[in-house]
């Protein structure tokens, strides 16, 4: 049951981003984009975030186990930059 829940919850929140950014370039005055277009932007950027993720974490437990750095130093290396650089992406895709 929480797989079906978990699967429903990601195509709606799909088709709500690309609702959102077809939405978003039309009142940026920008040419209006397909379903099809906004869509594989989206899952473009979904893809990106989930391969960054998983770098993030492997250089978190990196960091942590094998250099032994502190917890807030190596979350701070590994996971702040991919943020920063995957909010940069959500802003430049709305835009």
């Amino acid at each position: 049951m929480i797989f079906i829940g978990g699967l429903i919850e990601w195509i709606v929140d799909f088709v709500t981003d690309a609702w959102v950014v077809r939405k978003r370039r039309s009142l940026n005055k920008r040419a209006d984009t397909s379903w099809r277009r906004a869509g594989a932007d989206v899952a473009f950027l979904d893809g990106l975030t989930v391969m960054l993720s998983a770098f993030a974490v492997v250089s978190f437990v990196v960091l942590y186990f094998s250099f032994e750095l502190s917890f807030g130093l190596a979350f701070f290396v590994s996971a702040v930059p991919v943020g920063l650089y995957i909010a940069y992406r959500w802003i430049r895709l709305m835009n």
